[in-house]
């Protein structure tokens, strides 16, 4: 009873509106610049703020800050929405992640720690083994000032050593040591410029004595070479980690034809591989390489081609000698095939699962019970196959899943486990037994279950977008909402890189609804969730219909009465400010609160920026006459017009951010607060500490999530 008052209490404060005061920001100096593309002039009237070493940048991006922090914490309700989030992390206190199954004896993972600042690696011996801590990540380099936290681990095959990954103030890069499981301490050697939680991760050797990675030579965000020229290297247990033994690279490769922004990234299946795999390139499908394991013996590595980016392929596997692939180079929605290893021909291979008109195959893995694969309709509805002595049959799941992840040990081991979810569910574990076709349920830690999300009422339906193409819009709500047009709606969009917004408890989610709004997903043409087709109908010069399908399921929640302009909240992120600014600079009438977390908002200038040349690959290049037109179509700074009464607006940025410079949201903010006709906030939010936040602190995050939900509530009015 305590717990439901405290939230009828949060209720009633929000209802009653903000005071907060109507001190403007700093506004930052105009100091305009003219580049010409081509036949079209643009100004840009905020370039200096790139400099992010520039004092007096600093000094405003402090000065953004400041005001940003005081007037949030002003908002009435602050402290019971935090006081709320609190005590949901308590009840998810056991909560693990980054399971990692190397035998049914053998399970590691993750928690965090109780002050939620660090985490701790764990290790049981099978599901029902007991406990035991291996290491906790604020007992790495505790002297310093810095916040190291585990980004990334992986045993070796014998259990005795673990690489463990370090990162530290959410720069994602790692330091990787080497950890003795036997005598709990770590070798001397630290092997720094890797990044292996996003790339290439760590692949042991067969006899234990060493693995490969990726080794990149310049990490600083600022400077030209930036994430440029890696090699996978191969690192022997006791060596020094500054003598480079490289596999594959630009430099001992040049017959590859290898660009500066491509990552030469070596994959290893298993502990007892006939080959290894070499893959070419980073955003979209790729070229790939192999060469037998023999090979890590020589000097210098013979790779042979065996597959091109024409050839689309999404995932393989080796098995036996065959490769199992997904691709959509037959269909857009994906089908499973099969070349063999010693014959090796993508362009007539054996299919092995047709691909299907309605939905997308998803993904698919192989034990000795046959091969798995999973699909989706829309992204948002999963189902899940098993094939065996090539008879397909469509297994029941333990109960209706918006996504399904699978995992195995390896293909020559029977187990299976599968994890769903869906949008008012955390992810739920099970194993999978092959004899009676049936799952039964394998936690290893409890799945925690809110209140607030009884009676919840989930519609998955498709709405017309401005060319007459249906687009997926999921809206979740609490049973017995009325249509009356008074509703809180927080809407959430993406649309980059062919990645699907699939079902997951999202905390945006639980905590709009537990306010009594209503949240929704605009499921926009640029992600997968309609397959390859779908996503390059929002990419490049077709990028357009990203926003305008968020644009149409706006008009849709407001023409069916969940809401009205002035009760709705939009939210995005990453590659996904794209589709939200531009949702806002071509219709800032529709919204009453826009929240943009580290966004892409000046693509004009992203090709310049952290990880700029592989982002060429998926909006495109200024140096191309169409594709500019592209990129400056898709640029919502360069679309913000003086004199029009914008909505309130909360921009993050992260200074360590090694993937949305800093500059981008800040340059908006700058230009956004100087055009606006109205007395709505545009706040900027610079976390000088921190990054695009895959590595924060749960501490970190919950802050985060305080300040987004509190300002979208604020914005969204009284009840």
């Amino acid at each position: 009873m305590k717990y439901i008052s405290a939230l009828y209490v949060v209720l009633f404060i929000w209802s009653t509106g903000c005071n907060t005061s109507k001190k403007k920001p700093f506004l930052a100096t105009e100091k305009p610049v003219t580049n010409t593309y081509f036949s079209t002039t643009v100004e840009d009237p905020y370039p200096y703020l790139e400099n992010l070493k520039d004092s007096a940048v600093l000094s405003w991006l402090v000065s953004q800050n400041t005001h940003t922090e005081n007037t949030l914490q002003q908002i009435p309700g602050r402290q019971q929405l935090i006081d709320k989030i609190r005590l949901h992390d308590e009840m998810r206190s056991e909560s693990i992640f980054d399971l990692k199954v190397l035998s049914p004896e053998a399970y590691y993972y993750l928690r965090y720690s109780e002050n939620h600042e660090a985490n701790i690696l764990y290790f049981k011996a099978g599901v029902d083994g007991e406990e035991q801590e291996i290491f906790n990540s604020e007992q790495y380099k505790s002297n310093s000032k810095e916040t190291y936290i585990i980004n990334y681990f992986q045993p070796s095959w014998n259990g005795q050593k673990i690489a463990i990954g370090f990162t530290k103030n959410d720069e994602e890069f790692s330091e990787i040591v080497i950890y003795d499981v036997l005598t709990k301490t770590f070798h001397k050697e630290i092997i720094d410029h890797s990044w292996p939680s996003e790339l290439g991760g760590v692949h042991w050797l067969p006899d234990n004595t060493g693995f490969t990675y990726l080794h990149i030579p310049d990490i600083d965000t600022t400077s030209p070479n930036y994430i440029l020229n890696s090699a996978t290297v191969l690192y022997r247990l006791g060596t020094n980690p500054k003598e480079l033994h490289i596999l594959f690279s630009r430099k001992t490769h040049p017959e590859l034809n290898l660009n500066p922004e491509d990552f030469p990234i070596v994959n290893i299946f298993g502990q007892h591989p006939n080959y290894m795999f070499g893959r070419v390139g980073g955003i979209g499908f790729k070229d790939y390489y192999y060469a037998p394991i023999t090979e890590l013996t020589k000097e210098t590595v013979t790779w042979k081609p065996l597959f091109q980016k024409k050839h689309k392929v999404e995932k393989f596997l080796p098995f036996n000698d065959s490769i199992y692939y997904t691709s959509a180079q037959e269909a857009s929605n994906f089908g499973v095939y099969a070349t063999s290893l010693t014959e090796v021909n993508f362009d007539a291979p054996i299919e092995i699962i047709p691909p299907s008109t309605d939905e997308i195959l998803k993904d698919f893995t192989i034990t000795t019970n046959g091969l798995f694969y999973t699909t989706a309709k829309n992204g948002v509805q999963a189902h899940l196959y098993q094939r065996k002595n090539q008879q397909i049959e469509k297994l029941i799941l333990p109960s209706a899943a918006g996504s399904i992840s699978l995992s195995t040990i390896g293909t020559k081991f029977p187990q299976l486990w599968i994890e769903t979810q869906g949008w008012t569910s955390h992810q739920n574990r099970y194993r999978f037994h092959a004899q009676k076709k049936m799952f039964t349920k394998e936690n290893i830690s409890k799945v925690v279950s809110y209140p607030e999300l009884a009676d919840v009422v989930v519609k998955e339906i498709e709405i017309t977008s401005h060319d007459g193409v249906k687009v997926p819009l999921s809206i979740i709500y609490k049973k017995g909402m009325v249509q009356h047009g008074n509703n809180r709606v927080l809407l959430n969009g993406y649309g980059c890189y062919n990645w699907i917004n699939a079902p997951m408890l999202y905390p945006y989610l639980l905590y709009w609804l537990s306010e009594g709004g209503v949240y929704a997903v605009a499921h926009v043409r640029g992600g997968g969730e309609k397959g390859e087709q779908w996503h390059k109908a929002g990419y490049k010069t077709t990028k357009s219909n990203s926003w305008k399908d968020f644009i149409a399921c706006t008009e849709y929640l407001i023409d069916e009465g969940y809401t009205s302009p002035e009760r709705f909240a939009v939210w995005g992120g990453s590659a996904g400010g794209i589709t939200i600014g531009r949702a806002m600079t071509e219709r800032p009438d529709l919204y009453a609160a826009v929240v943009i977390r580290v966004g892409l908002l000046n693509t004009l200038r992203s090709e310049i920026a952290p990880n700029g040349q592989n982002n060429v690959k998926e909006f495109g290049t200024v140096k191309d006459s169409i594709e500019f037109e592209g990129l400056l179509a898709m640029d919502s700074y360069h679309h913000i017009e003086k004199d029009v009464p914008y909505p309130s607006v909360f921009l993050t940025s992260g200074i360590n951010d090694s993937r949305v410079a800093a500059w981008q949201p800040a340059k908006f903010a700058a230009r956004l607060q100087a055009a606006t006709s109205s007395d709505n906030p545009i706040l900027l939010s610079v976390n000088f500490s921190e990054g695009h936040g895959f590595d924060r602190t749960q501490k970190s995050k919950r802050e985060e999530l305080v300040d987004i939900i509190s300002f979208a509530l604020w914005q969204t009015g009284n009840e």
